[in-house]
């Protein structure tokens, strides 16, 4: 019986091996014999097809080798492959067939047939002590034993070619070959025999899968403690499918790729055709791959992982949105300058602001509130003449007085403007938004502006308003540098004025300041 023969008839064993040395009957599921998986439920069961144990809790699966190696603690194939010839046959030693460097290149046929490679992966793991590559790629120990890594300096890779090269086995019937000293730009992975899918133990407490196209990432990962699985090209992704059909968990699964290609949209599809969460991610930024991140700074990786949901969740601030108030530029904006979110000032005389702000008030839309910061004697001012300008028009004096209310003017500044933060807090708060507050400051002095201004705009600074500051040309200076615009209105010395009438029509010239290019002169009609 050759060695093939050997293996196939030591695998139909394996129901034998539980029985007998595990108390297992295989009609029926058992618990997972994985020793990272811990949960009492029954959840592996025997598959007779392949002879093999399988667990749909944790997705390992073991055949009788592997069973072996894990209880006697062998971590070579030949060892395992040993020890079942002495626990289940006469002749009990498995000889190890000779396989020479020139043959390599031979035992792989395209997936035709499988050829084990055990014997070869023995004779690498013995020459891994004879480089120092491991040791300058920072890959441990620990991670050398755990999976078997090896190194055969003659490697042959066609056309009398050979490199030195680092030996990946996975599973022992196909490895990678790495070649150390290959010049970045040059192909440096070759694979060998049946491409299968690699991934570091998964258990049931494993919650995040790390996915990567690259081998030796996936070293790098595992020994760092992370879970990653290698798909690098579409026969593992077919196994990767498999591998979810499998899962009864839902875990999180990061694509750690630089790129986009279609093997990446491929693996995403899947991952969300199996409601499997999942994310593309650039787990090796700022570095070029995840191996020189860790080697530039393995603490930074190991906290990157740790706390990757965390990294992932993280909303930036946003900024305020931006002050870009529409400037007036005309006299047609002028005169609707409420409908405009901003902090103007105005400068003109008592007689012209009472004409602005009654025009405003009368020819306001339904939603805009004012509320008009003044002393008691301009209120009354203010009533008698919109009482005055709406006799002769359809609107009522009576329907403005809901669109107006006061805030009075004691003469202590910083009551003053905390009385006007609270009439406007209370509108905010019943989601008013139309309001505009009116600022009457010309009977003001210089100390009065100076407090009042401070403290209501150290409120509303970072907030979007209508506030229009009225006041005497020689305390402008005081309210200039908390607007956006600021606006000197006179009358036209050049119209005709009948000075025994304030309500007949003047013509008056508005000098707009800071506007999109300095000065700007335009007329308006007040009535």
């Amino acid at each position: 019986m050759d060695r093939e023969e050997t293996k196939q008839k030591l695998k139909g064993y394996l129901t034998h091996y539980l029985s007998k040395y595990k108390g297992i009957n295989c009609n029926d599921y058992f618990s997972c014999l994985n020793p990272n998986h811990q949960n009492s439920g029954m959840s592996m069961h025997f598959n007779p097809k392949d002879n093999t144990v399988h667990c749909y809790g944790c997705g390992c699966t073991y055949d009788i080798f592997s069973l072996i190696g894990m209880d006697f603690n062998l971590p070579h194939y030949q060892d395992q492959l040993n020890k079942a010839g002495e626990l289940f046959l006469e002749n009990n030693k498995i000889n190890t067939p000779k396989i020479t460097r020139n043959e390599i290149s031979k035992m792989s046929d395209g997936g035709t047939k499988i050829v084990d490679y055990t014997s070869f992966f023995r004779v690498c793991a013995k020459q891994a002590k004879t480089t120092e590559y491991f040791q300058e790629a920072g890959i441990t120990d620990e991670t050398i034993v755990k999976f078997n890594l090896g190194y055969e300096p003659e490697f042959s890779i066609g056309n009398s070619q050979q490199i030195k090269a680092m030996i990946i086995p996975n599973g022992p019937y196909g490895f990678w070959a790495i070649n150390t000293e290959t010049d970045p730009d040059e192909d440096y992975v070759f694979y060998y025999g049946k491409e299968s899918l690699f991934c570091s133990h998964v258990n049931e407490n494993t919650e995040d899968i790390f996915i990567t196209d690259n081998i030796i990432d996936a070293l790098y990962m595992s020994q760092n403690g992370v879970c990653s699985l290698v798909i690098a090209n579409e026969i593992h992704l077919n196994e990767f499918v498999y591998f979810l059909s499998q899962q009864v968990k839902k875990r999180n699964y990061y694509v750690t790729s630089q790129t986009e290609n279609r093997l990446t949209g491929l693996i995403i599809r899947e991952l969300i055709n199996y409601e499997q969460p999942n994310q593309l991610i650039d787990l090796a930024y700022p570095a070029q791959s995840i191996g020189d991140l860790i080697m530039a700074s393995p603490e930074k990786f190991r906290d990157r992982v740790k706390n990757i949901k965390k990294l992932l969740s993280v909303t930036p601030r946003k900024l305020l949105t931006r002050k870009t108030y529409d400037l007036v530029s005309d006299d047609a904006s002028f005169s609707e300058i409420y409908y405009s979110k901003g902090v103007y000032g105005i400068s003109t005389d008592v007689i012209t602001k009472r004409k602005l702000l009654s025009n405003w008030i009368i020819d306001s839309s339904a939603d805009t509130d004012f509320i008009y910061h003044t002393c008691m004697a301009e209120w009354n001012i203010l009533s008698v003449e919109l009482d005055a300008r709406t006799t002769d028009i359809s609107k009522s004096y009576y329907s403005l007085l809901p669109k107006i209310g006061l805030s009075e003017n004691t003469g202590n500044p910083e009551h003053d403007a905390g009385n006007l933060l609270t009439i406007f807090a209370s509108k905010k708060i019943r989601r008013q938004e139309g309001c505009v507050l009116v600022i009457n400051l010309q009977n003001c002095n210089a100390e009065y502006i100076r407090t009042f201004v401070n403290k209501l705009m150290s409120e509303l600074r970072n907030y979007i308003h209508s506030i229009i500051f009225f006041c005497l040309d020689e305390n402008r200076t005081l309210v200039d540098e908390f607007c956006w615009q600021t606006f000197t209105v006179h009358k036209d010395v050049t119209s005709e004025e009948n000075e025994d009438d304030d309500f007949d029509s003047h013509d008056y010239k508005v000098t707009a300041s800071n506007a999109v290019s300095g000065k700007m002169f335009f007329y308006t009609v007040l009535e």
